[in-house]
């Protein structure tokens, strides 16, 4: 008999081991599932909030709107440079490094491509490293002066988009608001 109490006590001993073993590993299970499926959606949420800011325009943004007070042209043949506003600082050289608030647009439709005004912050550049339009167009400015620049495709980037929103062969505009001669 002892025998038999014997192994009845090392069954239920055993019984009582795969049962704990069973729910231990099923509870471990479903809280990595859990886990693991929240993440995935919460993965899939961020990614969907990401895409939507990234298709709306930002707000306030110039990118994609028309130039102020600019009538669209067919071609530009030469540079045409335009004082909106003159300044009453000191004159850009060529060569100069200045700091400037630009705005960029197709000259056949007016549509901004890009505008420092979006950043908030004037870019210092260097004459000697803009393209040709600009290494012409800007010497002469005043400090605090505003200048538009028509410029003809050759005197831009040519048949060398340096983006999707500039085609090849693109003749541009610019309005450029002199900072400072300098960085």
């Amino acid at each position: 008999m002892a025998g038999r109490a014997q192994r009845a006590f090392i069954l239920v001993i055993a019984i009582v081991f795969l049962v704990t073993s069973v729910g231990t590993s099923g509870y471990l299970l479903y809280d990595i599932l859990t886990d693991d499926s929240s993440s995935a959606v919460n993965q899939e949420a961020n990614t969907q909030q990401q895409t939507e800011t990234q298709d709306k325009p930002k707000e306030n943004s110039l990118e994609g709107t028309q130039l102020a007070n600019y009538e669209p042209v067919d071609s530009v043949p030469e540079l045409k440079i335009i004082d909106l506003e003159q300044g009453t600082g000191a004159v850009v050289k060529t060569g100069d490094t200045v700091t400037a608030h630009y705005t960029g647009a197709l000259a056949k439709t007016g549509v901004i491509f890009q505008s420092s005004l979006d950043a908030g912050q004037p870019i210092p550049f260097s004459l000697n490293q803009v393209i040709e339009g600009w290494q012409k167009g800007v010497p002469g400015m005043k400090e605090g002066g505003t200048r538009r620049l028509l410029i003809p495709a050759a005197m831009a980037y040519g048949s060398q988009s340096p983006s999707e929103s500039i085609p090849p062969n693109s003749d541009l505009v610019f309005d450029i608001q002199l900072v400072k001669i300098g960085e």
